[in-house]
Parts: C-alpha cells; structure tokens; sequence
C-alpha cells in the first residue's frame, strides 16, 4: 500500500481526499481521515506508522460519509463524519466502535469491527 496523502490513491484501489489528520503517542502513529473522491459520501479512515509510513489499516464505510474530525478522549481516538457518524478505536487496535445515526441495512446501529 502507499502512503495517503491529499489526492493520492491508496494502494491503487481508491482515491481519498484527506479532511484531517492528527499525530498520535508522541509520533509514532498519523491517523488520516476523509472522503473516497470518486464518492463523496463513503468515509475513510487510515492509521499510517510513522516508523515506516505504511498504513496498519484502513476502514472504508460507504454508509457514514466523510470522516473529517478528529479528537483523543481518554486514551480513544474518536472521528467524526460530516453526518454524525462515530469511528471510536484504541491505536494500534485494541477495539473499534462505528456509531452511525441512522438504522443501517443490517438493522443496527451500533457494530464492532
């Protein structure tokens, strides 16, 4: 996979328009987030190493919107989307939460990944 940066492709799969990003653990982890360009409403969110500027994941929601805020609370960082959709997750991944507003197709609105 390549480094994600503003209107680069990621891996050569999908392109991504980077919202907001923030240094995590003293700089050793970017957590990168956004929207997928050929789509504005499929949210993206990327947590790179900075050690070796890979990516250790990447989440891809085509029901939240774009991602384009994040905050750290009590150790969790949580990111936004444009439509109150909640990405919450313990870097490198201890656990992740995707809060959306609405029921998704699946009949919850609440799933750990």
């Amino acid at each position: 996979m390549a480094r994600v940066h503003e209107k680069q492709e990621l891996g050569g799969w999908l392109n991504v328009a980077i919202l907001a990003q923030e240094e995590l653990y003293g700089g050793q982890y970017i957590v990168k987030c956004g929207e997928a360009a050929e789509h504005g409403s499929i949210g993206v969110v990327v947590l790179e190493s900075l050690q070796n500027h890979e990516p250790v994941w990447t989440f891809v929601s085509d029901q939240s919107n774009p991602f384009d805020q994040i905050t750290i609370k009590g150790g969790w960082v949580v990111v936004l989307s444009t439509s109150g959709a909640v990405l919450r997750f313990g870097a490198p991944m201890r656990e992740a939460r995707l809060l959306l507003t609405r029921t998704s197709i699946h009949g919850s609105n609440d799933g750990r990944l």
